[in-house]
């Protein structure tokens, strides 16, 4: 699954996820968003089994109306899957 996030700071426009934007998304591959906040911006995290992220600026032209300046895109270097190894740590 690849995945991609965008960071945009909070001089930077809101991003826009509405039923048009969902739609654009999907088209692009994008299955899954998730959105995350604190006070100095905007995070927004991008999955999907079909999502090119070389599309990412396509991705970054449909969610931000400016263009998404100021908008800085992380690209997925490791994805890692963590369990209990059988028997440890249980109670």
């Amino acid at each position: 699954m690849a995945i991609s996030m965008l960071v945009a700071g909070s001089q930077t426009v809101e991003p826009i996820v509405g039923p048009g934007v969902a739609e654009r998304l999907a088209r692009l591959g994008v299955t899954r968003v998730s959105l995350l906040t604190d006070g100095l911006g905007v995070g927004i995290v991008l999955e999907g089994w079909a999502f090119n992220t070389a599309d990412i600026d396509e991705v970054v032209r449909a969610m931000f109306p400016d263009g998404g300046a100021g908008v800085r895109i992380f690209h997925e270097i490791e994805h890692v899957a963590v369990s209990v190894a059988s028997g440890e740590g249980r109670t």
